[in-house]
């Protein structure tokens, strides 16, 4: 039932110009059968047919009634009930089961430096030679891996999982699928989220591996944060959400 709901308030905000015009024609088309049934019901000289006449007349009237009260209520529900309440919270997707797979920790590589070289001594009168320690491997940089999404069309590759991020972060990945009618980016504190916050606003245009979204952390506290990526279709429904950990630090 709310879809239906969802799906009506959408057509009246934003095609209430084309009800207008459907409403304009439908009037045309019933004035005019007024003003056929009421020439026929006068210029017949038969009882049964002037009673059809007339019949048709009151019937017609009765649709252009019908005709201007719906175009009244589309007037009131679009210039004043829509602009009174949150559309966000009207579109806000009938949440689906979510299968939130583990999340691998990344672990730093281990390098062990290979045992030191001694020089064996040399029976002569020469003093010994010095024994010099091999030099111990620098170790490379970790990268997050990106994070496990189960939709190909729902995911994030930037941030990647565990990364530490500060300040003005980019958000990368891919938005798009068949039957697509928005995006959303939201944010949520500590390790299990019971509250998620949308950044900035809802997409409506679908996004393949490009920015998707731009979070400026100047203002949160330090700790683990969770990201989570919803393509929601046009029946309000949506895919497993693509989630990602990552830690805000100054």
């Amino acid at each position: 039932m709310s879809n239906v709901v969802n799906l009506l308030i959408s057509l009246i905000y934003e095609r209430v110009i084309w009800l207008y015009a459907l409403c304009a024609l439908l009037l045309l088309w019933f004035v005019r059968a007024v003003v056929r049934a009421r020439r026929d019901r006068l210029n017949t000289v038969f009882t049964v047919e002037r009673e059809v006449a007339a019949y048709n007349e009151g019937r017609a009237l009765a649709s252009i009634g019908v005709v201007l009260a719906a175009a009244i209520v589309i007037t009131a529900v679009r210039w004043y009930v829509l602009p009174s309440i949150d559309l966000k919270k009207l579109v806000e997707p009938t949440s689906t089961p979510e299968l939130i797979a583990p999340t691998p920790e990344p672990t730093a590589p281990t390098h062990t430096p290979p045992p030191p070289t001694v020089s064996a001594p040399v029976e002569t009168a020469t003093p010994r030679p010095t024994i010099t320690p091999a030099a111990s491997p620098t170790p490379l940089p970790v990268t997050a891996p990106p994070a496990y999404c189960p939709e190909p069309g729902v995911s994030i590759t930037q941030p990647g999982t565990g990364a530490r991020v500060s300040g003005r972060v980019v958000i990368r990945g891919t938005a798009s699928r068949d039957a697509f009618q928005f995006y959303k980016v939201e944010y949520g504190q500590g390790e299990s989220p019971t509250h998620w916050n949308v950044i900035n606003d809802i997409h409506r245009i679908p996004v393949t591996q490009n920015i998707l979204e731009e979070w400026d952390t100047s203002g949160l506290p330090e700790g683990t944060y969770w990201l989570r990526l919803t393509v929601v279709d046009p029946t309000g429904n949506f895919p497993p959400p693509c989630e990602v950990r990552v830690i805000v630090e100054r």
